[in-house]
């Protein structure tokens, strides 16, 4: 949605989209009466095989009877479906042709609101794509501007995405499971009235045979399954592989069966609710919490195969305080194999990395601001938060025995735009300074050198929308979603946003300059601004981020 205070309403969300590049298996040929035509089909699939624009297959097909059963297969492999009218054909197709639901691979449903009717058409045959591999199912969010001021919700999803669930794990007797081939799952679904965000049956999922990849956002992650109801054949059962949770209130004891079940799970993010309102308020139960000891218990379930780790505590004005480990069972250390760790400022895994408490296998810590950059009110704490997250890092930094790399994702460009300010006597921002609590970029310059003095690199980026934009988690269908753009690297340690602040922030090299002959270009001459360069003939700080030809004359 567009940015603003912290209360957020939605716009249009979505979730992340697994796009698979794949090549579809030969379809079944009818016999053909020589050798010689078998080649033929088999050379005509092979061009077929590469064509990847639906038009073109479309076109070819109507070319001659004899191509269109070689390209029908192809022309149904990836359906994009995101509106009522296109279901109902679809629906209407698949009618006509019951053995065209073989031929679906990937099947995408997302819509918005104003385009949901017809969309329920489509749910009876998903069951029947015994070929699917990757499904995405995305509907309307009551987070949406259209349905903040209403007291009903009416949009809930048109797909029947539990009994869909239910019949792919729990078949009835006698019943083949639907969906026997799917590999990944994307969904971002509400239920009708007061159980818009009731996630529930929704947990078969997990126990899928052949699921490897599942995302779910906007949701209550939650539901009545205890380790109880677990039989020891179904634990460290599934080949789930990765998880990703976006926007959703979790409880950890849930979380802590759902992760019995993989049997190598290499990919976990958890990203707990930024953006409340009513009906989807995190629990005041801190046992039901991440910030209880069973979190980490529940990680360590998957302590020997989780490479890659991702956890945002969520608001912070709900964040509930982490509890003191009395067991002392769950340690982020047990986690052997973990290379790759984000974390959002607020995360109360931070805890742990200020007590040295994470794995010789880690080697990289990635930092987030969402949380902090969600929470500010004022322009002072806009100034100030770009220096706040250096030294908050820098501190957790000097904690931790062994080094890792570092990158720090800014929620905004606008922290960019701070750290890169040239102050200057003349400039209304010379108080700037003042206000960070000392010279604007110091705090980098001290991360990035401890960082190299134990042969390790930062590497700072901001998050942006290229159209000018911005929108919330999760990015659904007609949103754009943000790109990282990095500007610093230690290892060109005085750039910064495209520009070279050695001569103005290394006091020791500016010394030496200032005993020289001083140099103005033309360009900062005629404009009256102090014209920062090395004295050496290059481009000075203004022109270089301008890129203006810089021309020099000497001034004694």
């Amino acid at each position: 949605m567009p940015g603003g205070d912290s209360s957020n309403t939605k716009k249009r969300k979505t979730t992340r989209h697994f796009c698979p590049v794949f090549k579809m298996s030969r379809p079944a040929l009818p016999r053909a009466e020589t050798g010689d035509l078998d080649l033929v089909d088999e050379l005509l699939l092979s061009i077929i095989d590469q064509i990847d624009s639906h038009d073109t297959l479309c076109k070819f097909a109507a070319s001659c009877s004899r191509f269109q059963g070689l390209v029908e297969p192809y022309v149904w492999r990836n359906l994009f479906i995101t509106n009522g009218e296109h279901a109902r054909r679809v629906a209407s197709a698949l009618d006509n042709r019951e053995s065209r639901t073989s031929y679906i691979h990937e099947l995408s449903i997302r819509y918005p609101f104003d385009q949901s009717a017809g969309i329920e058409q489509l749910s009876q045959w998903i069951a029947w794509m015994d070929k699917l591999r990757h499904l995405t199912i995305e509907s309307p969010c009551p987070n949406n501007n259209e349905f903040h001021h209403t007291t009903y919700f009416d949009e809930a999803t048109k797909i029947d995405y539990k009994s869909l669930l239910e019949a792919a794990v729990l078949p009835r007797p006698g019943s083949p499971p639907a969906l026997p081939m799917l590999q990944s799952l994307t969904l971002h679904g509400h239920g009708p009235d007061d159980r818009k965000f009731l996630f529930g049956k929704c947990a078969v999922m997990f126990l899928h045979p052949t699921l490897r990849r599942i995302t779910v956002s906007c949701t209550n992650f939650d539901a009545d399954i205890t380790h109880n109801r677990i039989s020891p054949i179904q634990r460290k059962s599934t080949p789930l592989q990765s998880l990703t949770l976006i926007e959703c209130n979790v409880n950890v004891k849930f979380l802590d069966v759902v992760l019995s079940l993989p049997k190598a799970l290499k990919e976990l993010d958890i990203g707990e609710r930024q953006h409340v309102f009513p009906e989807c308020y995190p629990s005041h139960d801190s046992t039901t919490r991440t910030s209880h000891p069973l979190f980490l218990e529940a990680l360590a379930r998957q302590a020997d195969s989780l490479e890659r780790l991702a956890h945002s505590s969520g608001n912070i004005n709900y964040i509930s305080h982490r509890k003191a480990d009395e067991t002392g069972h769950g340690r982020l250390r047990d986690l052997i194999n973990l290379q790759y760790l984000e974390l959002g400022a607020e995360s109360v895994l931070f805890s742990c990395l200020e007590n040295n408490d994470y794995p010789d296998s880690l080697k990289t810590l990635k930092v987030t601001d969402a949380a902090w950059v969600n929470a500010i009110r004022t322009t002072e704490q806009i100034l100030r938060h770009p220096g706040n997250l250096m030294r908050h890092c820098n501190d957790v930094l000097g904690r931790m025995t062994r080094p890792v790399n570092l990158d720090i994702l800014f929620n905004t460009a606008d922290c960019e735009a701070i750290l890169s300010t040239i102050v200057a006597s003349n400039q209304a921002s010379a108080n700037l300074p003042t206000i960070l609590g000392g010279p604007i970029r110091k705090p980098i310059y001290q991360l990035a050198a401890t960082l190299l003095s134990r042969n390790k690199r930062l590497r700072i980026s901001s998050q942006k929308f290229s159209g000018g934009k911005p929108y919330i988690p999760p990015y659904m269908y007609g949103e754009e979603a943000p790109h990282e753009e990095q500007f610093y690297d230690s290892e060109d340690f005085w750039r910064l946003g495209g520009r070279n602040f050695k001569v103005m922030d290394d006091e020791d090299y500016r010394a030496e300059i200032e005993k020289s002959q001083v140099q103005i270009c033309l360009a900062c001459k005629n404009v009256g601004r102090d014209c920062f360069n090395a004295g050496d003939g290059k481009t000075c700080i203004h022109c270089e981020a301008s890129e203006e030809e810089c021309v020099y004359e000497e001034v004694v």
